[in-house]
């Protein structure tokens, strides 16, 4: 599991840098969101394969949250995939991708959620694969008929790790306001171990992972340590942007070159090197996936996580 837990870490630093993609907010016929197949373009061979909902729902949550989860965070998660989907079949309906060959998604997880074929689930979950299909599968025969709406639509389906006790508006991190993407507390979040990381770097590895990103600065080793500041937070802690050398600079640069888990961090000189400390997993925008697992302990069903975490939300059949 300790493979599983590091791809998931990994996904969420690229999701930090991920921007809020969206469709013009029209109106759509309902029939739009309907499907029972979802087709995925394999970016490499460019061919285009077909797979049953409940299956590519069973992959999506395979690629997107652990297996041993309680069931109703696995249920929480399960939705979500479903509600992903509908919302794609419904954009590419209004607007085809050319360049997906007429498929919903492809197989880039820069691009659209995570997803894993049957083999790729075998290989993390080896000798326990059946036992985590199993658990799964339950997860999406509940979800394939549901859709979470906001005003009868399918929303913008944002998730992450685990938050810095917070979640984060989308709003303050893409810079677009989104009514049921707003902040909300998530109190069991910091309790956990896997909330906190960080890392020490030494100036010369600092000006040498920075420089190329921002050679107009021209930082040194020997400079480095009065170069590097934090220039604006959000409300609940996340760093939005920084000032390196003359210039203030978006956060998600530096977050990817370092390979920190969050924008939400702590950035010391202590004399010698920088010391960075950091909360949470991913870009903290919607659900916290370890924060849906303890609401399932503490006796939440995934109905009242998921309108928890996406206030004025209902789920619908589509």
């Amino acid at each position: 599991m300790k493979a599983y837990i590091q791809l998931i870490i990994s996904f969420a630093v690229i999701l930090i840098t991920i921007p809020l993609i969206t469709y013009a907010q029209r109106r759509t016929a309902r029939s739009s969101y309907s499907l029972d197949t979802v087709t995925i373009l394999c970016e490499e061979t460019g061919e285009v394969s077909a797979v049953p909902l409940k299956e590519y729902i069973i992959g999506a949550v395979f690629a997107q949250m652990p297996a041993d989860f309680e069931q109703d965070a696995l249920n929480a998660q399960a939705v979500l995939a479903s509600t992903y989907i509908k919302r794609r079949a419904a954009a590419e309906a209004a607007s085809p991708d050319r360049s997906l060959k007429g498929a919903l998604i492809s197989d880039d997880r820069s691009k659209y959620q995570a997803y894993f074929s049957k083999d790729e689930a075998k290989e993390v979950y080896g000798s326990g694969y059946e036992q985590a299909y199993k658990r799964i599968s339950a997860a999406a025969d509940i979800a394939a008929p549901l859709c979470l709406c906001f005003e009868n639509e399918p929303i913008i389906v944002a998730f992450h790790g685990i938050s810095a006790g917070f979640t984060e508006s989308a709003k303050d991190v893409w810079g677009e306001d989104i009514s049921y993407l707003t902040s909300v507390e998530c109190a069991y979040d910091t309790a956990l171990d896997i909330c906190k990381s960080g890392c020490t770097v030494t100036p010369q590895e600092m000006a040498e992972t920075l420089s190329p990103l921002y050679p107009e600065e021209k930082l040194t080793a020997e400079s480095i340590d009065e170069s590097i500041s934090i220039a604006e937070k959000t409300p609940h802690g996340s760093v939005t942007k920084l000032r390196i050398g003359e210039g203030v600079y978006d956060s998600a640069g530096f977050c990817a070159a370092l390979g920190l888990a969050s924008s939400h961090f702590e950035l010391r000189w202590n004399g010698r090197e920088f010391d960075i400390s950091v909360l949470g997993c991913g870009h903290l925008v919607g659900m916290s996936q370890y924060g849906a697992n303890e609401m399932a302990k503490s006796g939440m069903s995934y109905e009242e996580i998921l309108t928890y975490f996406f206030q004025g939300t209902k789920l619908e059949k589509l």
